[in-house]
């Protein structure tokens, strides 16, 4: 059972990650500009607090990048034992639009540097971040910039579509994080180390669409119009709530 789960999981990275790249680099440059490009090497320290990063940071030159990675909707995947199980899980296939999040970028951006007292998160569009070509395919080429640590505000929008005991039912899952990479030169060379990993900043569920009959949905389209969630200006405000209900608490947990 274990080996059979790994393998679904390993398979649906591999998806995720060919759907990714499909269009995700395209009109990326493949050596870094001149406003960004650093090749100075940023060394280990053994033991040292988030803050006391951020202050070598500042001395050293780096930055800490901030971006935005808004993944299109998808529905959640059938678990291997969802046939033993009482309840099934489906999955659809289609294509809705990625969330766009308005200011948050902005917002996150400028209540780390004022929390912190720095002045170096900066919010970065990624399409002027190289790329460069590694056994798992294009990546992100951050160890030749100035960016040496990097932010990712991840709005991950799910759909939850169940059938439990012949019922049906559906609703729309947000989750919101902001887990930090650090790019870190060691003898072996370039080490990816995480000094901040989940860094949840909330999660909006909307009202659950159920059913006792079978809607014989054929694509996620057909779900969304069924569960009818907020959407656009409403569903972003939505984030946004669950955003300032949480940054304290995240800011809180990365201190410590």
């Amino acid at each position: 059972m274990k080996t059979k789960l790994l393998l679904t999981i390993m398979l649906s990275l591999s998806v995720l990650i060919a759907f990714a790249q499909t269009d995700r680099f395209e009109g990326r440059p493949t050596t870094p500009g001149s406003d960004v490009e650093s090749f100075k090497e940023n060394l280990p320290v053994k033991k040292e607090t988030f803050v006391a990063k951020l202050d070598r940071f500042k001395k050293e030159g780096f930055k800490v990048a901030v971006v935005l990675s808004s993944s299109e909707y998808t529905t959640k995947l059938q678990p291997p034992s969802s046939t033993t199980s009482m309840t099934t899980q489906l999955t659809l296939k289609g294509t809705l639009p990625s969330i766009e999040a308005g200011n948050l970028l902005e917002s996150f951006t400028a209540k780390m540097n004022e929390t912190f007292g720095t002045d170096i998160f900066e919010a970065v569009d990624k399409t002027k971040i190289p790329y460069k070509e590694s056994k798992w395919g294009k990546v992100d080429d951050w160890e030749v910039t100035k960016y040496r640590m990097v932010a990712t505000l991840l709005i991950s929008p799910v759909y939850d579509y169940n059938i439990t005991s012949s019922k049906y039912s559906g609703e729309l899952q947000v989750s919101l994080s902001a887990p930090i990479v650090e790019y870190v030169n060691e003898k072996k060379g370039i080490k990816m180390k995480y000094p901040v990993r989940g860094g949840s900043l909330g999660f909006y569920k909307s009202a659950k669409y159920e059913s006792d009959n079978n809607p014989n949905i054929e694509n996620i389209e057909e779900l969304q119009a069924l569960v009818n969630p907020p959407s656009g200006d409403e569903l972003v405000s939505k984030i946004k709530e669950e955003y300032e209900a949480n940054i304290e608490k995240y800011i809180e947990k990365i201190t410590k």
